[in-house]
């Protein structure tokens, strides 16, 4: 599509194919090589080897080019969709995600107790700064001395 198609025309599609592999991974609520692969998997039977996982991407991604099993199953999908017999939260559809899981989730009184350490080492942190830092008569400041007192009353 050059730029004088795309201002008189700026709904066309380009790569019209791709658009319904993009349109029926997003009734699935996935992404577009998730889709790929499940594509793969139901057309072929296996899942994809990691030659062909790079020949694939490559070829979809880079250069636009759809498979035609790719194509088939989008158009399965989107007939699905359109009878209301998709149900996209299908665990089939959702094989290859990967599960955002935390690595470590405290407990509530962990967190407690970890900020209660840091509030007390904190503060008796600064306690004992103050305690090596200051030479003090008194325990308020300004710390001076009786001598520096009546020195600077004398002037």
């Amino acid at each position: 599509m050059n730029f004088i198609d795309a201002l008189l025309n700026p709904d066309g599609d380009e790569f019209p194919n791709r658009t319904i592999v993009v349109n029926a991974a997003n009734l699935l609520q996935i992404g577009e090589f998730q889709f790929l692969q499940l594509a793969f998997a139901h057309w072929q039977g296996r899942d994809m080897r990691p030659d062909e996982v790079s020949a694939i991407f490559d070829s979809f991604m880079v250069r636009s080019e759809v498979p035609g099993w790719a194509l088939m199953y989008a158009r399965n999908i989107e007939q699905l969709d359109q009878v209301s017999q998709l149900d996209g939260n299908d665990p089939n559809y959702h094989r290859y995600d990967i599960a955002a899981r935390p690595a470590y989730k405290a407990s509530p009184r962990a967190g407690f107790v970890a900020a209660l350490a840091f509030l007390v080492g904190t503060l008796g942190g600064a306690f004992a700064l103050a305690s090596q830092s200051a030479a003090c008569s008194d325990q308020f400041p300004p710390c001076l001395s009786n001598g520096e007192i009546s020195g600077s009353q004398g002037r």
